[in-house]
């Protein structure tokens, strides 16, 4: 199995995220130094990100490249991004996709996701929630999984899955047969706090740190 990291060196909610220092390290490195028993590509827009990795001996595991120039923005699909890292490296081994924003993701987990890869065609990392929801209609609020005129105990309602992009592993034909990162029939693998945390917010960012600082005491 490869891991594949895009990192952008600009982030629009939480300005330089990737190079504020998390643990002693920036961010995208904290993350990048725990996955040293995996080959490692990492695509990047990045002059700075790409030197500091190439520099970095700690980093011998990773291979980095820049992104062509078409594919540079906040809204190109991390799916294209794929595509071309395939293509360009002529990739057939499974694909572990990961973010540098899941802090606390452990390279035990990846490990032991990937197992369930055969059995099902994709894995996707997620949060499950046993709870009442509720969605906001133009007439009003509505239930969505549960009955207000049966008060059912949360054990029984039905189960929801949060898809929190910890990590999406795959093989990578999925791409080209439904264009997703998920295929036909997906295995949803079930992390929690803190691994499930995820830096898109500054609030997320905070609430890392504390979680970390919370782990170092």
């Amino acid at each position: 199995m490869i891991l594949f990291v895009p990192i952008k060196e600009n982030s629009q909610r939480v300005p330089r995220k990737n190079f504020r220092l998390f643990g002693g390290e920036p961010l995208y490195k904290h993350s990048l130094l725990k996955f040293t028993d995996y080959e490692v590509y990492v695509d990047t827009d990045s002059t700075k990100i790409e030197r500091e990795i190439k520099n970095d001996p700690r980093l011998s595991h990773v291979t980095t490249y820049r992104r062509p120039d078409f594919l540079v923005g906040d809204k190109v699909s991390v799916c294209d991004l794929i595509r071309n890292f395939i293509t360009r490296y002529q990739i057939s081994a499974p694909v572990a996709q990961i973010h540098v924003t899941s802090p606390f993701l452990q390279q035990t987990t990846i490990r032991d996701a990937y197992k369930y890869l055969g059995d099902y065609d994709s894995v996707v990392s997620c949060t499950s929630h046993q709870v009442r929801f509720w969605r906001e209609e133009k007439y009003g609020m509505c239930p969505v999984n549960h009955n207000t005129s049966k008060m059912e105990q949360t054990q029984d309602l039905p189960i929801f899955y949060e898809e929190n992009s910890a990590f999406y592993i795959f093989n990578p034909e999925i791409l080209s047969l439904t264009g997703n990162r998920i295929g036909k029939n997906p295995y949803f693998y079930n992390i929690q706090d803190p691994e499930n945390l995820d830096i898109d917010t500054e609030y997320g960012w905070e609430k890392c740190l504390k979680e970390l600082k919370s782990e170092n005491i």
